[in-house]
C-alpha cells in the first residue's frame, strides 16, 4: 500500500501539525507502508519564485489579500509537487488540510481517496475571518472556496469531537468519520530527576507551546505574580517555546517581578524530557484541539492542568486536570493546591488510566491502518503487522 501525505507546512514550521506529519511518515514506514510525502519545500524551483514576487505585492496588503495569497500559493504548489507523483501507484492521499488534499487529488487525476486529518480548533474558514478579521463578504466567498473543497472528501480523522461538531457545516453529508487521538511514541529516556541548581522543595511547573496570544502564556505569569502575592516563593515555571510574544513576557515577567521565578528555554527538540522533570504541566492556550504538549505530558507522567477549551475537556477525565477557576487568583489557588504530593499523585494517577484508553499509540495506528484498508478498498494483508516496537 502506498500513502501520500500532503501538506502546505514547511518541515520545520512550529507546529503540532509537522509533529503529527513526522510521526505518521515514520509509523506508516515501519508499518510497512509505502510512504511518499509532498510539502511546501517541494514546489517547483520556478514557481516559487512566481510565488515569492506575488507574495511581495499581496500580502503587505493584508486581510483577504493575505488570504488570498497564501489559498492561491499553497494550492497551487501542493499540486505542481503531487504531479510528479502519478507514476508512485498512490493508493490514498492522507492530507493535513483540506486544500492540500485537494490539490494532490486532482494532480494525481483524481484516482486516489483522501483521508483528511481536522487539525483545526475551529474550522478554516473561522480561524482565518477571526484571525484577519475578514468582512462578510468575502467570509461567503470564503465558506463557499472550503465547501468545495470539503465536497471532494468523504473520509475524516478528528481529533476530538470538538473539531468535528465545529466544522461539520462545511462538511458533505454522511461523511466517514473517525476519532483518534493524537499519540506519541518518544524516543530516548524519561528522566523524572529534577536539575541539580533546583532546591529539592522548588515547585517546577512547566509549559510548552508557541509564544503568542493564543497560546496565552501570560495567564501563567499572571498565576506566578498571585503565587508571589500570597508568600509562596518556593516554584519555577518553564515556558518552553518561541514566538512573537516572547519579548513582550519575557518584560511583563520583569514587572511582576518573577525575575528568579521565570525561564524562557526556548524551542526543543525535545520538550517531553523538560516537562518529566516539571513537578505540574500547566496548559494555558485559549483554544486547542489536541495539543500534543498535554499528550507529552501524559506519555512522561507528569500531572496537566489546563483550561476547559476546544477539545481539552476530552483529553482528561471527569474531575481530574480541566480548571474550574475563571480569574488568575482563582487559577493560583488551583495551582497551589497541588503543590502537595500525594494530590499530585491521585491526579497522575487518573491521567494515566485514561491515556492509557485513550491516547495509545499502538492502539490508535491500528485503528489507522485499519481506516486506510476501508478506505483505499484494499485488503488486510496490504498492509505488514504492526512489530512489537510500534
Amino acid at each position: 500500500m502506498n500513502v501520500l501525505i500532503a501538506t502546505y507546512l514547511a518541515p520545520n514550521s512550529p507546529s503540532g501539525v509537522v509533529t503529527y506529519t513526522k510521526a505518521l511518515a515514520g509509523d506508516l514506514a515501519d508499518a510497512g507502508v509505502g510512504v511518499h510525502t509532498v510539502d511546501a519545500t517541494n514546489t517547483p524551483v520556478l514557481w516559487r519564485k512566481f510565488l515569492g514576487v506575488l507574495k511581495r505585492v499581496m500580502r503587505p496588503l493584508g486581510g483577504a489579500f493575505f488570504v488570498l495569497y497564501d489559498e492561491f500559493a499553497y494550492f497551487t504548489g501542493i499540486y505542481l509537487s503531487a504531479r510528479k507523483l502519478r507514476g508512485a501507484n498512490i493508493d490514498l492521499i492522507h492530507a493535513q488540510d483540506p486544500r492540500s488534499g485537494v490539490a494532490a487529488y486532482l494532480a494525481l487525476g483524481r484516482q486516489a481517496p483522501i483521508v483528511l486529518t481536522c487539525h483545526f480548533n475551529d474550522d478554516p474558514v473561522k480561524e482565518l475571518v477571526d484571525q484577519f478579521a475578514l468582512k462578510p463578504g468575502f467570509t461567503k466567498q470564503l465558506t463557499s472556496w472550503y465547501a468545495y473543497l470539503f465536497s471532494y472528501i468523504s473520509d475524516y480523522i478528528f481529533v476530538s469531537n470538538y473539531a468535528y461538531n465545529q466544522s461539520k457545516h462545511l462538511l458533505p453529508a454522511n461523511v466517514n468519520k473517525q476519532i483518534l487521538r493524537n499519540t506519541v511514541k518518544l524516543t530516548g529516556s524519561v528522566s523524572k530527576s529534577r536539575p541539580a541548581e533546583r532546591a529539592p522543595d522548588t515547585f517546577m511547573i512547566s509549559n510548552v507551546g508557541y509564544i503568542d496570544e493564543r497560546k496565552n502564556q501570560k495567564l501563567l505569569l499572571e498565576i506566578g505574580r498571585e503565587l508571589r502575592s500570597r508568600g509562596i516563593h518556593n516554584f519555577m515555571v518553564w515556558l518552553i517555546g518561541d514566538g512573537p510574544k516572547r519579548a513582550d513576557y519575557e518584560q511583563l515577567a520583569q514587572q511582576y517581578d518573577l525575575k528568579n521565578h521565570v525561564r524562557f528555554l526556548g524551542r526543543q527538540a525535545a520538550p517531553w524530557q523538560l516537562v518529566a522533570q516539571s513537578d505540574l504541566y500547566v496548559h494555558t492556550a485559549l483554544n486547542d484541539n489536541c495539543p500534543y504538549s498535554i499528550v507529552e505530558a501524559f506519555a512522561v507522567e507528569t500531572p496537566v492542568l489546563a483550561l476547559p477549551v476546544g477539545g481539552i475537556p476530552e483529553m482528561l477525565p471527569k474531575d481530574a486536570g480541566l480548571f474550574s477557576g475563571t480569574t488568575a487568583g482563582d487559577l493560583a489557588s488551583e495551582v497551589a493546591h497541588y503543590m502537595e504530593p500525594a494530590r499530585r499523585e491521585q491526579l497522575i494517577d487518573a491521567q494515566r488510566a485514561n491515556a492509557a484508553v485513550s491516547f495509545n499509540h499502538r492502539a490508535n495506528l491500528e485503528k489507522l491502518l485499519s481506516f486506510y484498508r476501508q478506505t483505499a478498498g484494499v485488503p488486510a494483508d496490504a498492509v505488514t503487522q504492526l512489530s512489537p516496537a510500534l
